[in-house]
């Protein structure tokens, strides 16, 4: 993982918001079609609205954390270096497609940070508790 670890990074941010955004996808099938079913189309976007910022933390700081993790077990040079650099590098590319799509930040910031924050500590807690 020496070489181009920059670009390694950043494909690893886009595979993660990818994933990311399939779980998002998997719960709102998963409550509009067992939970609340028959509902107009604007209930499910409302619910995909408000949950997406959940399940962002939730399952970002699962994978940020797993993530450290494996590199901690696999000894990987500059481990700590790289567990700071990938959520760096995801909220970057975070902020910048929230912006191209026209994002009002004041309605979002607070949901931002604190999704973000959680992958933080996902990624620190997955190098520092990992032996």
């Amino acid at each position: 993982m020496k070489k181009h670890i920059l670009l390694k990074l950043v494909g690893l941010a886009i595979l993660t918001m990818i994933t990311l955004v399939l779980i998002s996808f998997i719960e709102v099938a998963v409550y509009s079609y067992l939970i609340h079913p028959g509902q107009e189309q604007s209930v499910y976007e409302a619910h995909a609205n408000l949950s997406a910022p959940y399940i962002s933390a939730i399952f970002g700081f699962i994978v940020f954390f797993l993530v450290a993790r494996y590199w901690n077990k696999k000894e990987y040079p500059n481990g700590f270096r790289l567990a700071i650099l990938f959520p760096i590098i995801y909220i970057l590319l975070d902020s910048i497609l929230i912006t191209a799509a026209g994002v009002k930040w004041s309605d979002f910031f607070f949901i931002f940070v604190t999704a973000n924050a959680a992958k933080f500590l996902g990624s620190y807690l997955g190098f520092k508790l990992t032996k």
